[in-house]
């Protein structure tokens, strides 16, 4: 099997050497370290400053008409650095960050910048900065972000429910809005991706309708691969490629009907997650991307919904599936506050390993869904008191070292980022092809 997410390079055991053995740093201010000794079993990448593979970046989504979204960078000793485009630009990003990416030396930050935040200007909708010092290459307003409606031939402004964003390359930057939307930032050119959406009200409105999830998006040997799912389509796997208008492949499913996320085992299968509304069980598809065929399925007897999160609901670290669920209906989709796994090669699930309020009191909500670092055998928890609209509710991060046999907390940071909407170990962008 020789497809593979980006290679993954050791990186050391972030943070950890900021607490001592038998306490847990609650300080966003303090200096960390690492205590990997194998750090050096890999070839380093050449990138540093702000897109140093063993630093992590958090998007804070900011809090509507309050402040904009911002980005807190932990380095590789694990000294945390908040605001830190604001701090190398004259300007903030824009409002409600939706999702970051890192391709070719530039990080692309998306954000929804639907309101302006208490009078104060902003980057608009896409930004394109330096990796290293994220200094504004380019930007993009979304007035200045249009594509022709497949059906009414008129120019169409991208939508502002912004699910996330993949890149390939600079000229292919892809955006999940409604359907997936293929993005030239060299050339300003915006096309909608051919069988990646749907038409609504046929004849009447023609809204054009996604079918596609952003939830555990992945690019894969030079593709991107994503899942299909919900009223417009049943359950599906899809893969675009650079400069096609249309989809490349697709693979259909055929269990569940929602997509909880995606993952990439050990071995570079593709693992991809789906469910049903009320129903206590979620379902695990493994794809050859060769041979483009699903080898294995399985049933988790557990609630794997990523509730209204955007990023992936089920996160892989050595062997396991690592998810919190959520509670959910058609009406309400209230997250767990505890952690949960399954064991791919017992195929037995362990419920509420962790109790994140008994770590943290204010844990009674998920900013986002659980993210994993593979490379330094860590989970990465946003979590917040409270997440209502117009409220600025401080989040507390959570960092479990999950190399033994029962996670550990090791690290509870505060006062660093409000709404998270997105975690990123810099070292699943590496080597990227």
């Amino acid at each position: 099997m020789m497809k593979r997410l980006y290679p993954y390079f050791l990186m050391g055991c972030l943070l950890l050497a900021a607490c001592s053995d038998d306490g847990v740093e609650t300080s966003g201010t303090e200096p960390g370290g690492s205590d990997n000794e194998d750090v050096g079993n890999n070839p380093p990448s050449a990138l540093t400053g702000y897109a140093d593979p063993d630093g992590v970046m958090i998007l804070s989504g900011g809090t509507y008409t309050l402040e904009n979204a911002f980005l807190t960078f932990i380095n590789p000793e694990g000294e945390v650095e908040n605001k830190v485009y604001a701090g190398a630009n004259s300007s903030e990003l824009g409002n409600d960050g939706v999702a970051l990416y890192l391709c070719d030396g530039k990080q692309y930050i998306l954000c929804n910048d639907w309101y302006q935040a208490d009078g104060r200007e902003n980057n608009g909708l896409l930004i394109v900065a330096d990796a290293e010092t994220l200094a504004k290459e380019k930007s993009f307003a979304r007035a200045d972000m249009l594509f022709q409606h497949p059906v009414n031939d008129v120019q169409e402004e991208v939508d502002t429910s912004l699910g996330g964003m993949a890149v390939l390359d600079e000229h292919n930057v892809f955006i999940f809005a409604q359907g997936v939307l293929c993005f030239d930032s060299t050339t300003g050119e915006l096309k909608l991706i051919e069988g990646a959406y749907d038409i609504g009200n046929a004849g009447a409105a023609n809204t054009v309708e996604s079918i596609v999830s952003s939830r555990g998006a992945m690019v894969v040997d030079g593709c991107l691969y994503a899942a299909t799912g919900g009223f417009w389509s049943t359950t599906a796997l899809l893969e675009f490629a650079k400069g096609k208008d249309e989809v490349n492949r697709r693979l259909e499913l055929g269990r569940g009907d929602l997509v909880s996320g995606m993952c990439l085992a050990d071995d570079g299968t593709l693992i991809v997650a789906t469910y049903t509304r009320g129903r206590d069980s979620g379902y695990l598809s493994f794809i050859d991307l060769d041979s483009w065929t699903v080898t294995d399925r399985k049933t988790i007897p557990a609630n794997i919904s990523p509730a209204l999160h955007g990023n992936s609901g089920i996160t892989y670290l050595d062997g396991y599936i690592y998810f919190t669920g959520a509670e959910e209906s058609a009406f309400t989709m209230a997250s767990y506050t505890t952690l949960s796994r399954y064991s791919i090669e017992m195929g037995r699930v362990e419920k509420d390993i962790v109790d994140f309020k008994s770590d943290e009191p204010d844990a009674r909500v998920l900013d986002c869904n659980i993210v994993a670092d593979r490379n330094s055998g860590y989970i990465y928890v946003a979590t917040s008191k409270e997440n209502w609209e117009g409220v600025t509710s401080d989040t507390h991060m959570l960092v479990y070292d999950c190399n033994g046999d029962t996670p550990r907390l090791v690290r509870n940071l505060s006062n660093v980022a409000h709404s998270v909407k997105g975690i990123y170990p810099l070292s699943v962008f590496a080597w990227q092809p």
